[in-house]
Parts: structure tokens; sequence; C-alpha cells
């Protein structure tokens, strides 16, 4: 990721491309270097035709974080309130710790608010010339407090009925406004106004040690708006991927194959609807606990839904002994689709083919 001494664009989320905002900035500033973290916002960027914004497969206090040199950082942002994305903006400055010139622009209140350093005079006349109107940063953010080991870390703007999310996995779902996690020696131990879906922290712990300061803490009712058109393109390729719960490396994953397998609900219906934009088919092995993070059923041509009795075992099954404990199988899609259906046939309640 160059960056060195150039004006830098770092958009996330979906709705800062799907509203148009990250179009007209592309056009307004010309000269800069277009970035995106987030497998939504990719995929939105892919719909939106915006090939120039390069997509980077990390958190952005990370990535920002590990490009110091930067001559000036501009963070486009579309979140649901003045407030939140202040407070996303502030955790993103504090994890990375750069030096360099640093402002977000808020598309959802129209403002902008400059964090660190200067800018040209230039910058800020086209900023003003797009509609928006300067705001002040957060001095500190109030959502953690400390109790000895114990850190609590409290979710800001989440509304009733909210998906609550831990670094992409969904932990439950919102029941009060002022939902919270407590995390100690790296474990969440307590909530506050949270469903807790147990299989979703489940995955969280087997994914090791949990960082609650820095870790990605969130709630959305949807990934992203049904009505959008997916851009499709040909893709080809050799081989097979597995993808067991990891909805957000569809892309990093599934690059250069032919087809995907998927475990879970969400997880198959996340890579249908992103693999669709690439007539990629997917093995879908789901038991029927679908939360709904992403409303769509759309799958390419040649894949097929099997509903199971237990996903997450049928999926080892499936890794074990089809794919000998990769991720990849360098065999034609209608191969592996056979050998999988025969394998699993003893645990299928009903299949759905596209």
């Amino acid at each position: 990721m160059k960056m060195h001494g150039e004006r830098v664009v770092l958009f996330h989320g979906p709705d800062v491309f799907d509203k148009g905002h990250a179009r007209n900035l592309v056009n307004v500033l010309g000269e800069a270097n277009f970035y995106q973290a987030g497998t939504m916002g990719r995929t939105a960027a892919h719909d939106n035709g915006l090939d120039m914004v390069i997509s980077i497969p990390d958190l952005p206090g990370k990535v920002i974080g590990r490009s110091k040199d930067i001559g000036g950082l501009i963070i486009a942002i579309c979140p649901r309130t003045a407030n939140s994305g202040k407070s996303f903006v502030k955790i993103i400055l504090d994890n990375a710790g750069i030096d360099a010139p640093v402002m977000h622009l808020d598309f959802r209140t129209m403002s902008y608010v400059v964090w660190q350093g200067s800018f040209p005079e230039e910058i800020f006349e086209k900023i003003r010339g797009m509609g928006l109107s300067p705001d002040q940063p957060l001095e500190r953010i109030g959502h953690f407090i400390f109790d000895g080991k114990r850190v609590t870390r409290y979710l800001q703007d989440t509304r009733y009925g909210d998906f609550v999310l831990c670094n992409n996995i969904i932990i439950g779902k919102a029941i009060g406004p002022k939902v919270s996690i407590t995390a100690e020696d790296g474990r969440i131990v307590d909530t506050n106004d949270i469903d807790v879906k147990e299989h979703g922290i489940e995955k969280l712990v087997a994914f090791g040690h949990l960082d609650i300061l820095k870790a990605k803490c969130c709630s959305t009712s949807n990934l992203r708006e049904d009505a959008v058109k997916p851009r499709i393109m040909e893709s080809k390729g050799n081989g097979v991927v597995f993808i067991h719960h990891a909805g957000t490396r569809v892309f990093d994953l599934s690059e250069g194959c032919e087809g995907v397998v998927a475990i879970g609900d969400d997880t198959s219906r996340i890579v249908g609807d992103i693999l669709y934009r690439f007539r990629l088919p997917v093995i879908a092995i789901t038991d029927g606990d679908r939360d709904g993070l992403i409303k769509s059923d759309r799958f390419s041509s040649s894949s097929v839904i099997y509903v199971v009795d237990h996903d997450d075992d049928v999926g080892n099954i499936i890794q074990k002994d089809v794919f000998l404990s990769d991720l990849k199988l360098d065999l034609p899609f209608k191969d592996v689709k056979e050998i999988i259906h025969e394998r699993i046939a003893d645990r299928v309640i009903k299949s759905i083919e596209f």
C-alpha cells in the first residue's frame, strides 16, 4: 500500500458508495490515492464501478498504522449519526497513532471534522463545494469503563433489534438502548441489553484472545440494502475453495477459483450474494439458524443449498474427508458437487438447486 507523502482517501462502509458520495469525492478531489477497508465496502465499490478504489484486507486502524508517512488522510464515511461517526474515526486514530493531517467527511450529516494537522485551502474549498460544513472532533470517547482487569465497552447509537457484531461475528441482538460488552483476560464475560447468541460467543473464543479496546464492535440492522443492483462480470478459474464461517474473506479466498463451498447460514448467503457478481457457484451447507444479516438469497447458476442437521459438523466432515483438511481442492466444481452430495446424503434434510 504505497502512500509515501501522498494524499490518501479511505472509504468505509457500503453506504458511502451506494449513495453516490464516493464517486462524487473521487471526481472532486482528482489527484489522490483511494482505498477502502471491508468486504461489503469492496462489494459496493465494485457495483458502483469504482475500480480505482483499492481494497485492503484489514481493519482501517491497522492499515493506517502501518503507513505512517502519508501526506494527508481523508476518511469518508456515511454513519448513522454524527456521534457514531466521530467515535469510529477516533478509535481508528487512537489505534493507528499517525502524525499526518487527518480529517473525516460525514456524508450522513454533511459535515467534516479536522482531527489534526492542516490541509491546503483548495481542499476545503472542494469539500465545502460538495455542501459539507465544519464540525468539531471528540476530545475523548466515553464508552470504555475500566474495573480492574475488566473492560466494558458501550456501543454507540444502537437500535432495538440490531445485530451486535464483534470482529465480524454476530454475538447477539440488541434488546435495549445501553448495549455493552464486558471482557476480561481476552474473553467476553458479560453483556448488557444483548440477547446473546452463544454460538457466536463460542466462535469468537475459537479465534483466540479478544482485545476489546481494539476489536471491531458495531451494530447494524443489515449488511447492505437489498435494492442494490449487482454488477455482473465473468470470472474463470480452477478448483474449489472452502469457506467456513468466514464470509468476510470471500474475495481473497475465492480469487482464481471455479466455485466455493460455504459453511453456515449467513456465511453462505454473504458468499453467494458476492460471488453472484462473478457467476461463481456455491455449495452452501446450512442448518436453518439464519440470523438474517443479509436478506437476499442470490446465488449463481449451478449453486445448491443443503439444509443439514448441524452445519458445523457437516462442514468439518467435508473439510476433512473431501478437502483433506485443506482450503482448496483442485477438481472441477461439478465433480466436487457430486462428491459432497454422496458424502453427506444421510445428513441432508432438504436441498435447493439454483
